[in-house]
């Protein structure tokens, strides 16, 4: 059976300025979200500052400013709320497919279908506490309910937002008793409808449930029938389907100036919360993200963003982690205006695998070593840049002086990856350019390096690069690889030119 959570957003206008700053700094600021003409503004809603001096919703602005004189007023955009919704549909794919926003006059929020994702968290309750807690993380709160129907959820969910007595938690047969008394308000009808059921004294849910349907049906339409049939379940209510956007950018309004880099963190950070709920609805992780700071333009000479990129050596997506690296690269940012917007753009994504692929797991030891070269390398990467971090990757080349490329350090770079399996024989320590051996007459024309050398192992014949005739760093090679040893007990990587002389060359040692 379908279990719908509903996720009620009281005041998101106001939610949507606090979440952009820190909690300390919202409480020390007095916010307003205002409407209306532009010389007969209203309050329509404001923080816990602004109220305690006075500020009400309703209030004229200027009245409001009259009482506060640092009062920050926002105007109030409702697509910006649509923007936002879209925003944590998105991030809440990670725990259901059938994820519906809702937005309306006087309520907003999100439809969770659990029922198919609840043994995946640990039950119902522990997938609802998650949800919320992670909505908290991301700057919002929400009062939530949960039903058998969606329409019922939501109507809960909002009764709970306005402190009215409803369950948290409703079963099917339970509907009728649970929302029965609750105020007619609450189920969105047009305003003339409910003025007149109240002036036939019918104040409540289960008023209208204990009228004759076909007498109530004559006289206010099949419609509002409809919507209580698929509140109580005895109707089908189908929900438009959500679908993920394919490409990730979300973006922080500032409701002050910043102009101290460190400020910046709780916005970046709830962006990376949302940005690690669209990778993980996809089971992918980043490799490539862009920040982009926005500055204000109303000064005098216009200012482009201050642009921060960071690359990852392996596909990740925890909030956390993600953090430390772009904090690297804040710290040594300066930002030459106050910044206005924060937007944060996923550049590249691959699927994220689990970094053993043995079949037995590994030493705890061992795992986090790895773990930690990995974090150690991405944050002197975030901290030198690509210049002064990089690594080598193979590439589908027999010969040994180009089977490798210096690349950034990143999972997926444009240069192509090696499909030659690596032969066993290779020293770990190759020479920049091969050195020419000695070859005495007495000794049969065998090399020298350090004393005769003995053959263990060879020939390995390689005869490649003649599609690289011309270039002017690479050329054809005619070679036998051998491995040597010489007295001294050093084992060598050497090779004969199978062109006359037949020359000798040392090409690298082994450990």
């Amino acid at each position: 059976m379908s279990t719908w959570l509903a996720l009620n957003l009281p005041a998101l206008a106001l939610q949507l300025a606090q979440r952009a700053l820190d909690p300390a700094l919202a409480r020390n600021l007095a916010l307003a979200i205002v409407d209306g003409p532009v010389q007969r503004k209203d309050v329509v809603f404001c923080n816990d500052k602004a109220r305690a001096a006075g500020v009400m919703p309703g209030m004229k602005l200027a009245a409001a400013q009259a009482l506060v004189g640092d009062l920050v007023a926002i105007e109030h955009d409702a697509q910006r709320e649509g923007t936002a919704l879209q925003e944590l549909a998105c991030w809440a794919y990670q725990f259901s497919a059938r994820i519906v926003p809702f937005q309306s006059r006087d309520r907003s929020g999100l439809l969770i279908e659990t029922g198919a994702s609840e043994r995946l968290f640990g039950g119902r309750s522990a997938l609802r506490q998650h949800i919320v807690d992670g909505l908290r993380s991301l700057g919002y709160h929400a009062t939530d309910a949960s039903a058998t129907t969606p329409a019922a959820a939501r109507v809960l969910a909002h009764a709970r937002g306005l402190g009215l007595a409803a369950p948290a938690e409703v079963q099917t047969s339970q509907l009728p008793a649970a929302l029965g008394q609750l105020p007619l308000r609450l189920l969105g009808w047009e305003e003339q409808v409910c003025e007149t059921l109240h002036t036939l004294g019918l104040r409540t849910i289960g008023d209208v449930l204990a009228l004759p349907r076909e007498a109530f049906a004559r006289r206010f339409g099949a419609q509002p029938l409809t919507d209580l049939d698929r509140m109580l379940g005895t109707l089908p209510d189908p929900q438009p389907p959500y679908a993920p956007p394919e490409q990730f950018r979300v973006r922080i309004e500032l409701p002050a100036d910043l102009i101290d880099v460190a400020q910046l963190t709780v916005p970046v950070h709830r962006l990376l919360r949302l940005l690690e709920g669209f990778l993980r609805g996809r089971g992918a992780g980043a490799t490539a993200l862009l920040l982009r700071i926005h500055h204000s333009p109303r000064r005098a000479s216009p200012c482009a963003p201050t642009s921060v990129a960071i690359a990852l050596a392996v596909p990740e997506r925890d909030a956390q982690r993600l953090l430390r690296l772009l904090t690297e690269r804040l710290t040594r940012t300066s930002l030459p205006e106050p910044a206005i917007l924060v937007e944060l753009q996923l550049e590249r994504m691959a699927e994220l695998v689990p970094i053993n692929a043995s079949f037995l797991p590994p030493a705890a030891q061992t795992a986090e070593q790895e773990i930690d070269a990995l974090q150690l390398a991405e944050a002197l990467h975030a901290r030198l840049g690509s210049a002064g971090v990089f690594q080598l990757q193979a590439v589908s080349d027999h010969r040994p002086d180009f089977a490798y490329r210096v690349v950034p350090l990143a999972p997926d770079s444009p240069y192509p990856q090696s499909q030659t399996p690596t032969p066993t024989q290779r020293p770990l320590l190759i020479l920049p350019a091969p050195r020419r051996l000695q070859t005495p007459a007495e000794e049969a024309g065998m090399p020298r390096y350090g004393g005769p050398l003995a053959l263990l192992a060879g020939p390995e014949r390689i005869e490649a690069g003649w599609w690289d005739l011309g270039h002017p760093r690479q050329a054809t090679v005619h070679r036998d690889y051998f491995v040597a040893r010489n007295g001294r007990g050093q084992t060598l990587w050497i090779y004969r030119e199978l062109a006359a002389p037949h020359s000798w060359f040392l090409h690298g040692f082994f450990a």
